[in-house]
């Protein structure tokens, strides 16, 4: 789906784990690796009643955490490209993978297709400078050209990383794994329209001071602002 942009959630995005003090012989709790993440599309189709899928997702995710999944999420859409929701959880490893999915009922099946078009993405956590829920997150996509080494495509992700990770004062950054796509994900926050407004003339001028004339062989870009409802 053009323009899809997962999220990640998106969005946006819990990824330490602190551990507090425990008297002798108390079980210590389960450290979060978060080091991967499980990314859903699900378009609103026309004439259908938005919160109505909203609901059904918030069920989805909350089954999805029942099974072993980490810090589930929804967002919705506000401005950019497709008309949906995004949802996203958290694993730790492809062992954490197979533990939840390997049962007798597949994590997250719902009974009715209340969406439109649906994809999921499975991405590694590269960066995990985002540590706060903000009300609001903005997702960026690219893919690089295909003359690229994935190397070159890695090292040109991360630069442009860095501007977003320093205008906003911490994004989070995943990278394909499995998928219909090979791209990069981008997950910033925000806590209102004032502040996104600030962070965006810091970002425009780290892209015109350092970005605007490099070579970064970009083949697709595209934003999502994005509104948390979970």
């Amino acid at each position: 789906m053009k323009n899809l942009l997962i999220i990640l959630a998106f969005i946006s995005l819990t990824f330490s784990a602190t551990a507090a003090h425990h008297e002798e012989g108390e079980a210590s709790p389960k450290v979060k690796g978060n080091n991967f993440a499980y990314l859903s599309s699900y378009t609103i189709p026309a004439g259908s009643n938005p919160a109505i899928l909203a609901k059904s997702l918030k069920k989805s995710i909350a089954s999805l955490e029942s099974s072993g999944f980490n810090d589930c999420g929804l967002l919705r859409h506000q401005f950019g490209g497709d008309r949906a929701f995004y949802t996203y959880c958290y694993f730790d490893s492809w062992e954490h993978f197979g533990e939840i999915n390997d049962t007798d009922e597949p994590a997250g099946r719902e009974a009715r297709q209340l969406h439109g078009n649906h994809s999921d993405h499975l991405v590694a956590v590269v960066e995990a400078n985002l540590t706060k829920l903000t009300p609001y997150v903005v997702m960026a996509r690219y893919t690089f050209g295909p003359y690229l080494t994935d190397n070159e495509k890695r090292a040109n992700a991360s630069t442009i990383f860095s501007a977003y990770d320093s205008a906003f004062g911490g994004c989070n950054m995943m990278e394909h794994f499995w998928g219909p796509e090979q791209a990069w994900y981008f997950v910033c926050g925000y806590e209102s329209y004032a502040d996104f407004g600030a962070k965006v003339a810091a970002v425009s001028v780290i892209h015109e001071n350092e970005l605007a004339d490099m070579k970064l062989d970009v083949l697709e870009h595209s934003d999502e602002l994005m509104i948390r409802i979970k």
